[in-house]
Order: structure tokens, then sequence, then C-alpha cells
């Protein structure tokens, strides 16, 4: 349903993205459905990006005979054979993979939770109940390796979290979040993940308010 033969998100065109929403208003309801249409694409988009980057692994280290014999399964040979001659393979996306590997090992407090969403996690461990656990045990659930943290800088910062959860335990994990880390502008909130921003967390818009 999600075209393969396009180098971004931005490339697949209007109908089939109606074509996706379809799909989906078929299977659900709700009263603000309509609503939720920009919300529901940008997380299809996290995926789409998400299964890419998965295909992408099944080039490294191969030939080109080889990464093209190994047709993932669910794909189209026809449409493997653009994505990886077209897409992987062309100098642009080299370029950008290699710049955010880069990127990836500057960072001096990465989160460890693999492809599995912060936001799952935070769920598991009790947003499903309406009882999610605090920003500390969110910091160390998403930072530890094994049963501990590996930077320096980690152990620092939860150390901060933690105090502060302790002596103002009625702060939001929102605003314990900007109180160690600063305001957070981008859609990518600390502790969250992305495809959030601090307006929705605040209650800005109320669907997803009354989700988390």
């Amino acid at each position: 349903m999600c075209p393969l033969r396009v180098h971004s998100w931005m490339d697949i065109e209007e109908h089939k993205l109606e074509h996706m929403w379809a799909a989906v208003t078929e299977k659900f309801d709700s009263d603000d459905m309509n609503d939720q249409r920009d919300n529901v694409l940008q997380h299809m988009r996290k995926l789409w990006n998400n299964w890419r980057g998965s295909l992408h692994k099944n080039v490294k280290s191969k030939s080109l005979h080889e990464v093209l014999k190994d047709v993932p399964m669910g794909v189209d040979k026809s449409d493997w054979e653009w994505l990886v001659k077209e897409h992987f393979l062309s100098e642009k996306f080299k370029e950008a993979s290699t710049r955010n590997s880069v990127n990836r090992s500057k960072l001096c407090m990465p989160h460890r939770t693999g492809s599995k969403p912060i936001r799952e996690i935070v769920y598991e461990m009790g947003g499903k109940d309406g009882n999610p656990p605090n920003m500390a045990t969110i910091f160390f659930e998403t930072r530890k390796m094994g049963n501990e943290f590996v930077e320096p800088e980690t152990v620092e910062k939860y150390t901060k979290i933690h105090e502060l959860v302790q002596s103002e335990p009625s702060l939001t994990n929102i605003e314990v979040v900007e109180r160690c880390f600063g305001p957070q502008y981008k859609s990518h909130v600390v502790g969250f993940g992305g495809g959030i921003t601090t307006k929705e967390l605040k209650g800005g818009i109320t669907s997803k308010a009354a989700l988390w």
C-alpha cells in the first residue's frame, strides 16, 4: 500500500496518501476521525521510514548481486531492484547515511531502546492503565545498558532528574524534562521520542492530551 519507489515520504503522491487514509477509516472510527488524519499519517510515515531502514540492513556488507537476489519477504522484486539501485546506492543517500552515523556517534546520552518507541515502553510500564512511570524511571529504562548506565553524562543527568522527581513529585514529566534539559521546541521531546510536541504534552491539543 505504501509505495517503495520514492526517495522520501514527501515524494508520495496525494492520491496514494488518500488511499492509505481510506484503509484506516475503513477499519476504525471515532467522533473526531477527520481531525486525526495528519496524526495518523505522521505515524504511518514513521513506520514506513523504520521499515525502509530495516530493508537497508539487507544491503550492507553484501555484493550487488547478492543484494538483488535476496529480495525481502513481502517486497516485489522490481520494487526491490529500484530501491537498491536508485535509492540505497545513490550518492545522496550514502552521504546522508554517513552523516547520520557520525551524528549518532556524537550522542553523549543515546537511548538504547532499538527500534522500540519510547512511548510503547511508557505504555507497557503503566501508561495503558493511566498510570505512566515518572521521568526518572523512563530515563533509566531507555538509557541503561544491561542494568546500568555507560556514559558519565547519563549518570549525572539521571541523578538530577531523580532528585527533582523526589523533591517535587507534583511536577509532570514534561515539566521535569524542561527543568533538566531546557525548553523543548522540536517534534522530538526528550523522554518521549519523535512525533510529539511540547504543546501537545501540555494539553494544547485535547485529543492527544487525552490519549497521553
